[in-house]
């Protein structure tokens, strides 16, 4: 009996240190916390596409309108948009991510093929081209096409072959061709006509 006792007494000694110390070595799972924390994607029925979860600072094209001077609005406040603008693939991969400050898109903007790979990326300053604009062969491997702009205004185009060799190379002044140089895939020159830089027009006279 004596035995028997004693055994009880440390099977409810037992019982005891396990609920205090449970929550300290094996925290229980809180439902709600869970569902805060795993976000599922949303399927639209009527056209089967998948939208994964958005981060904090991504947004929708459906939540938003531009206004008559350009601006991007959101439908929710009214206000400029700032933040990520993000499009998907019906399967669910992105397809671009344009960065917007004050309505405007401002630094980066990427766009993928519905595989994945990034298809081309463009810069940006208070909705202008500014920067590089970089254009890729079937994902990001390969440079395809680079342009460079200075406030919205092309200063310089370059393309490459799939081998890498360079292809061609256009200089801009105040938004028009000056020069053009091209090469062969293997990296030999071909010859082309030089361009005429662009004229300064001269103002006519004003008739009295």
């Amino acid at each position: 009996m004596k035995t028997k006792s004693i055994a009880k007494s440390l099977v409810i000694t037992a019982l005891i240190l396990i609920q205090f110390a449970g929550c300290k070595y094996l925290p229980l799972s809180d439902p709600k916390q869970r569902g805060a924390n795993q976000k599922n994607p949303h399927v639209f029925p009527e056209t089967g596409q998948i939208i994964p979860p958005l981060d904090s600072l991504e947004f929708l094209g459906k939540s938003t309108y531009t206004g008559p001077s350009g601006v991007l609005y959101s439908t929710k406040n009214n206000a400029p948009c700032r933040g990520v603008l993000v499009d998907f693939y019906p399967n669910g991969r992105k397809k671009s991510a344009i960065s917007y400050t004050d309505g405007y898109r401002e630094g980066r903007a990427q766009w993928w093929t519905a595989s994945g790979r990034l298809k081309h990326v463009q810069n940006y300053h208070r909705g202008k081209l500014n920067g590089i604009w970089t254009q890729y062969y079937d994902g990001y491997i390969q440079k395809r096409q680079e342009q460079i702009y200075d406030n919205g205004t092309e200063t310089m185009r370059r393309g490459w072959w799939p081998n890498g060799m360079k292809k061609f190379e256009v200089a801009f002044l105040n938004g028009k061709e000056i020069s053009r140089q091209s090469w062969d895939a293997s990296g030999a020159p071909i010859h082309e006509k030089p361009i005429s830089p662009p004229t300064t027009p001269v103002n006519p006279k004003k008739e009295p």
